[in-house]
């Protein structure tokens, strides 16, 4: 009988034990400090690091020391992470930036002695290389076309610098009275050795013939950016947006050829739609403005019948006929 009364004993008393287990639940060690909580928001040191270490510091180019801190710029503002707008920087010119997948950018200013020069370095990040290339191919400007380092491409005048490298668009623009090239140059490359990756041309210019024009080769998107380039005849720009339908979902290539008449050149121009529905439509409309129109330059205009999801031409029909190189182009996608 007593061995039966102690057994029942300890048997209540495991019962109990696990009961105010279940009851307190199966954590068996205090709960971390600050467990649950959001975890606080990184500095923006931290948060656009890949930006930030593209920017010379004092000692890294030759004279030159940066005036104040850098500003961080993106698609919207952010006053907790302190990034700006890209408008508070570009204005009305940032739409083009957005037009090509834009990430973020950063800014400073560099001085130089006593003598009121200075240069504004600006690294814009594109989610693509592609995309990089494209911003790169519309904005910068220049007859010199240097090696900046191991940059896929880079534009140049005497006071301004523009090149693409990776993901990464670079511009520095030179103000004083002396001779900014020479620390262009040396900014650039410094900038140009940081970014590891160099990036890559569009597909689309792979498909047309070679021996272009040095700096004649754009890539884009929207009309809007075809529209800001001089060359393409429009005589009624909000018709021929329509006709074209261009947008996120195109792509459109242009490169330009030497032709027999110095400063003239032969601009060939192939645009990617979704579908081959999209491109039929498109030639048909597009072919239909060029038919009514009363602009001579439009009328020189050529556009061939679609290749599947592509519609080719020439805006210089006259010279291209010198040297086909529009046949060239429409033999390569096979039509």
């Amino acid at each position: 009988m007593t061995t039966s009364r102690t057994r029942r004993w300890r048997w209540l008393v495991l019962a109990t034990a696990v009961g105010m287990l279940a009851l307190g639940g199966c954590k068996t060690t205090p709960p971390e400090e600050g467990e649950g909580e959001k975890p606080p928001t990184p500095p923006p040191t931290t948060l656009h690091a890949d930006l930030l270490k593209l920017l010379p510091a004092s000692g890294d180019i030759t004279n030159w020391k940066p005036e104040g801190e850098a500003q961080i710029f993106g698609p919207s503002a952010d006053a907790e992470t302190g990034v700006e707008a890209l408008e508070k920087d570009l204005g009305p010119a940032a739409e083009a930036f957005r037009a090509y997948a834009f990430a973020s950018a950063a800014k400073r200013r560099y001085l130089r002695g006593q003598a009121g020069e200075a240069i504004t370095l600006r690294v814009f990040r594109m989610k693509t290389p592609s995309e990089a290339f494209g911003i790169f191919s519309v904005c910068a400007d220049g007859d010199q076309f240097p090696l900046v380092g191991t940059a896929l491409a880079a534009r140049m005048s005497d006071r301004a610098l523009g090149f693409v490298k990776g993901a990464y668009f670079v511009t520095a623009e030179y103000a004083g009275a002396g001779d900014g090239m020479s620390a262009l140059m040396e900014l650039g490359r410094w900038v140009a050795d940081q970014i590891t990756s160099p990036g890559y041309f569009p597909a689309l210019l792979a498909t047309f013939p070679r021996d272009s024009a040095p700096g004649q080769r754009y890539y884009l998107h929207e009309f809007q950016t075809l529209s800001s380039l001089g060359f393409v005849p429009m005589a009624e720009p909000a018709v021929m947006a329509r006709m074209l339908d261009l947008g996120p979902n195109t792509d459109v290539a242009i490169m330009g050829y030497p032709t027999t008449r110095e400063g003239v050149l032969n601009y060939l121009f192939i645009i990617r739609y979704p579908s081959n529905a999209d491109a039929g439509a498109a030639y048909t409309a597009y072919r239909g403005y060029l038919e009514g129109s009363t602009s001579p330059a439009e009328h020189n205009v050529a556009v061939a019948p679609p290749v599947g999801t592509y519609v080719a031409g020439t805006f210089n029909a006259e010279e291209n006929s010198i040297n086909d190189r529009l046949a060239e182009l429409l033999a390569g996608l096979g039509g």
